[in-house]
């Protein structure tokens, strides 16, 4: 990271130099000195390490989203274990993983956590382009994204019927997933299970909703 990433940093948190410098570990007079200097020269490697930890606790907070650009940054430098982070920004319980080893139903009531959120629901009506871009994958895949695009514009299932389904989707749209997509193979390896286990819990519980989706895959 670089001399230019703190004063983004600052910018986007409000933040005076003696407070964040205070989260880093250094004095806000180096903080400030650090910003004063040419924008592109990288941080030393100790303090580059603590910044980009800093700034994922600051997403696990609430502070900072994944909109941000900072965040953004440290997420395409794919460094970092984004697990605490990525269970605020997606709206799960602190619980959801011990649950979701109990049963396949504890990991769709997880997944119904980031449904009920407006703001993620509006944000997978937004992007149906990039929803429906998985299909090209196999013919799994655009069966999984399928069902799952129809149970969120069905007039047969009522909004809180729909929060499954809306967080699951979400949850592959979103760059804050618990296994980065940039890993070839396994950065879709979760998104996938997660939408396997969601369009199953919609089968099993909406068979005629569902019969022709199912007969069409045998």
């Amino acid at each position: 990271m670089i001399h230019g990433h703190l004063s983004m940093l600052l910018k986007e948190l409000h933040y005076s130099p003696e407070q964040l410098g205070a989260r880093l570990g250094i004095t806000g007079k180096t903080l400030r000195r650090w910003t004063e200097r040419p924008k592109g020269e990288k941080l030393p490697p100790l303090y580059e390490k603590a910044l980009r930890e800093t700034i994922l606790e600051f997403v696990a907070e609430g502070k900072l989203t994944t909109d941000s650009e900072i965040v953004q940054i440290v997420l395409k430098e794919g460094k970092d274990s984004f697990f605490h982070a990525a269970i605020r920004d997606l709206g799960m319980n602190a619980d959801f993983f011990e649950k979701a080893d109990q049963s396949p139903d504890s990991i769709v009531e997880g997944i119904s956590q980031i449904g009920a959120n407006d703001k993620k629901r509006a944000s997978v009506d937004r992007s149906k382009e990039k929803i429906f871009s998985y299909q090209k994958i196999s013919a799994e895949w655009k069966y999984r994204v399928q069902i799952l695009y129809k149970a969120i514009t069905s007039k047969d299932l009522n909004r809180f019927e729909k929060f499954a389904a809306y967080g699951a989707l979400f949850y592959l749209i979103s760059p804050f997933d618990l296994i980065p997509d940039h890993i070839p193979v396994f950065g879709l390896m979760d998104d996938y299970v997660v939408l396997g286990l969601v369009v199953a819990y919609y089968i099993k519980r909406f068979p005629k909703l569902f019969k022709k989706a199912i007969e069409d895959e045998k």
